[in-house]
């Protein structure tokens, strides 16, 4: 008895093939990683709006105090001006007590008839007597009104300055909002490149003929395209509808429905010929989301019975429940419309009322008369089991950079680490900065360097012999340059040398004041917001 065995040519043609099957499952992951990962980029993206949109109104609040303290010092302005009007008054009382007084002596030097005058008399030094006892109530009430609008004052100026220290602060959080705004919108990016990245290596491997457990699906598409680019062409044929009616770009809104609903001329064609076509697909295998159609700019005219109940006043319950005639107008939802591939496979993250799913998208294109009409859809459930992981820390652009094979040291490998973290990297720091000054380039060592600071829009450095010295440099620019261990930004308008700190002390708003070693002993505040970074550089009792 013997074996025959395969030949070379053979066993070559199976090694291929199950390379290609490996290759297929690891990018099929690589693109429900970067699926997920762009899901949770979004979610950070709508929290730093709503943080924003807090920010902003804490910001109109603070105005409001504001608005209250110049309120209080306006009264407080009033208050003094009565102090004076009482002031006047008292003159005036004074003036008449004097007048008095000399009436009273002229009655006595007059004594012909000073019998006759008598009640005159003691009616005018009743007056006077009345005047001196006003004086001290008069007196006593302005020294009350003179402490209340001083304490008012102060409680006032107190006030602002706390205001200020907060729309400081607050100032500074929305800088970081926006600057984590913007990282997480590049982070969002560089996923959907690696999720396309996948999706294109994915489509080339099945394209090539080699089978997957989407296979099926993908066929079932195409020919439902091809049936329905049938049927419409036959509308044509018949007359049923005309060709510049079937591409209508007129979507018109429909009133009172949130969130909105549209319709367009060739909608009732639509609504006849493609429900019988679909609706059976829907219910293939258990994990079928739907199978549907969208146009060329992802409007979806029908839907699945499942998702096509009457819209209701409830938003959030049409959201899930009514979810025909409506406009898909996010980036993923634009390309599968747009893609003229016989068919893709796309892999995305959706949130569906309180329900988070990862769909897997298959479609095939429709083309009418040789232009692109449209796209079949169908969506599949992926169950992914603990995606937590996913969000461990890494690099992406490495791992974008092994996708295109541009990794000298990963030569020969083609499995992604997605979990290794990156080693630290050393920096050089420079140890002296060039600054123009008299037109030419003066150099100053860090050791000599007290504080950077901003002011008219102008950035300056400041000496240890008290010199101040403009640069062209943003003191954002010169917190990337400068050495963390030796520099510190402690306020939107500051960096301190930590090595020229003599004194702390306690400050408004939780903050702190320091003090720095030189004869003018120049005063640095700290922002509460950058509290945290100085207690790493102090061991506070």
């Amino acid at each position: 008895m013997f074996q025959v065995l395969p030949d070379r040519d053979t066993r070559s043609h199976a090694n291929d093939l199950n390379l290609a099957k490996s290759m297929a499952d690891a990018s099929y992951q690589v693109v429900i990683n970067a699926a997920e990962i762009t899901g949770h980029v979004e979610d950070i993206t709508n929290r730093i709006v709503e943080q924003t949109e807090l920010l902003g109104a804490v910001a109109s609040s603070i105005k409001d105090m504001t608005d209250i303290n110049t309120c209080i010092a306006t009264s407080a302005h009033e208050l003094l001006v009565g102090a004076n009007i009482v002031t006047d008054r008292m003159s005036e009382v004074q003036a008449a007590a004097t007048r008095s007084i000399g009436e009273a002596i002229g009655l006595i030097e007059d004594t012909a008839t000073i019998v006759d005058r008598l009640p005159a008399i003691k009616g005018a030094l009743d007056e006077i007597a009345r005047a001196v006892d006003g004086f001290g109530e008069v007196a006593k009430l302005r020294d009350r009104v003179v402490r209340r609008a001083a304490s008012i004052a102060e409680s006032t100026a107190r006030n602002r300055e706390h205001c200020e220290e907060i729309l400081e602060d607050v100032a500074q959080l929305n800088d970081a909002e926006l600057a984590t705004k913007e990282d997480s919108k590049n982070v969002s990016n560089q996923c959907l490149q690696l999720s396309d990245l996948g999706a294109e290596l994915y489509y080339t491997i099945l394209a090539s003929g080699v089978e997957t457990a989407d296979t099926p699906f993908i066929e079932v598409v195409i020919e439902t395209a091809k049936t329905i680019t049938a049927a419409l062409e036959e509308a044509l044929d018949n007359e049923e509808i005309d060709l510049e009616t079937l591409f209508d770009e007129d979507y018109v809104q429909m009133p009172d429905i949130e969130p909105p609903k549209y319709t367009t001329r060739w909608l009732p064609l639509i609504e006849k010929l493609i429900p019988p076509i679909c609706e059976p697909l829907s219910t293939m295998a258990p994990d079928v989301v739907l199978c549907t159609i969208t146009d060329r700019n992802a409007y979806m005219p029908v839907n699945n019975l499942k998702f096509s109940h009457p819209p209701t006043n409830d938003p959030a319950w049409n959201a899930t429940h009514s979810r025909y005639r409506i406009r898909h107008r996010d980036r993923i939802s634009a390309r599968i419309a747009r893609s003229t591939k016989p068919f893709l496979v796309t892999v995305f993250r959706r949130r569906l009322g309180d329900c988070t799913q990862i769909l897997k998208d298959v479609s095939s294109p429709i083309f009418i008369k040789g232009r692109l009409w449209g796209n079949v859809r169908m969506l599949i459930l992926i169950k992914v089991e603990n995606v937590d992981y996913i969000l461990k820390q890494m690099d992406i652009h490495r791992a974008v950079e092994k996708m295109r094979g541009g990794d000298a040291a990963g030569i020969g490998k083609r499995t992604l680490d997605l979990g290794t973290e990156r080693p630290e990297q050393r920096r050089d720091y420079p140890k002296k900065f060039c600054f123009h000054h008299a037109g030419r380039l003066k150099v100053i060592d860090n050791q000599d360097i007290q504080l950077f600071f901003a002011k008219d829009r102008l950035v300056f450095v400041q000496t240890e012999d008290g010199r101040q010295h403009s640069i062209r440099s943003t003191l954002s620019e010169l917190e990337e340059k400068l050495d963390g261990s030796q520099f510190m930004r402690c306020h939107r308008n500051y960096i301190v040398n930590m090595n020229k700190i003599e004194y702390l002390t306690n400050w408004f708003n939780r903050g702190y004041l320091l003090t720095l070693k030189s004869a003018t002993k120049t005063e640095i505040p700290v922002s509460r917001v950058f509290v945290k970074h100085l207690k790493k550089y102090f061991e506070f009792d």
